[in-house]
């Protein structure tokens, strides 16, 4: 179905049809890690929270220069927080959901 609107075709179906949200799971390690930034880096400790929100939209593209790690049978990539720490997570395409297994240090 299909309408136009000053001349601009436009679909009027959902947008939630193209685009999936994934829903987060924080592991043990990444939730020790969470806890280390908001008492020592409150910086880093909201860029995650912005990380977290765009990664459940669009997990492969974005800020923080998303990055598919080599050498894993699962598909695992890491963004970057800051200059030293990144965020690793694993994205399970099959059950829509996404384990984000550490937030400190490089690829610990």
């Amino acid at each position: 179905m299909r309408s136009v609107m000053n001349g601009l075709s436009l679909i009027s179906q959902p947008l939630s049809r193209y685009f999936m949200t994934y829903r987060i799971r924080v592991l043990e390690n990444a939730q020790e890690d969470l806890d280390w930034l908001r008492k020592n880096d409150r910086t880093s400790y909201i860029k995650c929270f912005d990380l977290v929100r765009e990664i459940m939209d669009n997990p492969r593209s974005g800020t923080g220069k998303p990055e598919r790690l080599r050498y894993f049978e699962k598909e695992v990539y890491s963004r970057r927080v800051n200059q030293k720490d990144r965020m690793v997570y694993t994205i399970y395409e099959a059950l829509g959901e996404i384990d984000i297994s550490s937030v400190r240090g490089h690829y610990d």
